[in-house]
């Protein structure tokens, strides 16, 4: 961190005190005793498609803020691992809906557990993408995640990471950021975190993925992928994430300017 990024930093966190906990803003698993409820700080969302940088510079922004991180998109794809498990359709079944009524999902942010088993290391392969993609653009299972997102996030002082918080999950927050990058760009990008966490594949199967991705996310009737109205737009494509952060913090803190004036 250079010293002008320390500088703004340390402003930005004198300005508005989160009570930041060991883990760098992470909240504590469910169950666990946190420290003395923080001051209400701002609700902050992030969405664009894969490959958009959404999940290194969301991380990176609620570190720098002092504030939690909520991955939405990794509540959705422990739902599909459940329902991997169970080896059941990805279709409004009323098999799916028994399924979904008993499957109890809780989350600190980050980390995500299924009826008490935490399943955070299962949830990022091209499986359970393809399946998670289908699943989301179901009703039973928008309404058995959107609740508990919100939920998590009616606090403050927190960063929403995915498809849809500033437009469904929380369409009042106070900071909105789309992020977006060329087709070529997102590719090169998922396929180095894939190969980052062992998993082996193509730069052609990871492209085919994103692609079917993106028109599944855009074209969905329900809660598709759009940019919220009210957004800051980042284009990734030639900024390095420390670039792309910066500006987010220098956003957010004209927000906390205008609405202090």
């Amino acid at each position: 961190m250079s010293r002008e990024e320390f500088e703004f930093e340390r402003r930005l966190r004198r300005r508005h005190p989160t009570g930041e906990g060991p883990e760098g803003g992470q909240s504590p698993p469910p169950g666990e005793k946190g420290g003395e409820a923080p001051l209400r700080g701002m609700i902050v969302t992030v969405d664009g498609p894969a490959g958009a940088g959404k999940s290194t510079v969301s991380g990176e922004l609620a570190r720098r803020l002092g504030y939690r991180l909520l991955d939405t998109g990794a509540m959705y794809r422990a739902v599909a691992v459940s329902v991997a498990a169970a080896r059941l359709a990805a279709e409004d079944t009323e098999a799916l809906r028994a399924h979904l009524a008993r499957m109890q999902l809780t989350s600190d942010g980050t980390r995500v557990w299924v009826d008490g088993r935490e399943v955070t290391g299962e949830i990022r392969t091209p499986e359970i993408s393809e399946l998670t993609s289908r699943l989301t653009m179901l009703k039973p299972v928008r309404d058995a995640v959107t609740p508990l997102q919100r939920r998590l996030a009616a606090d403050g002082g927190v960063v929403l990471e995915g498809r849809d918080t500033g437009t469904v999950v929380c369409p009042d927050a106070d900071v909105k950021f789309y992020l977006d990058g060329t087709v070529d760009t997102r590719v090169r990008r998922r396929h180095a975190e894939l190969a980052q966490r062992g998993v082996t594949t193509s730069l052609d199967a990871v492209r085919k993925e994103i692609e079917t991705r993106d028109e599944q996310d855009m074209t969905r009737a329900l809660a598709p992928l759009r940019k919220p109205a009210d957004a800051i737009v980042v284009d990734t494509t030639d900024l390095t994430a420390g670039e792309v952060v910066q500006r987010m913090l220098e956003a957010v803190e004209r927000r906390r300017c205008c609405t202090r004036s």
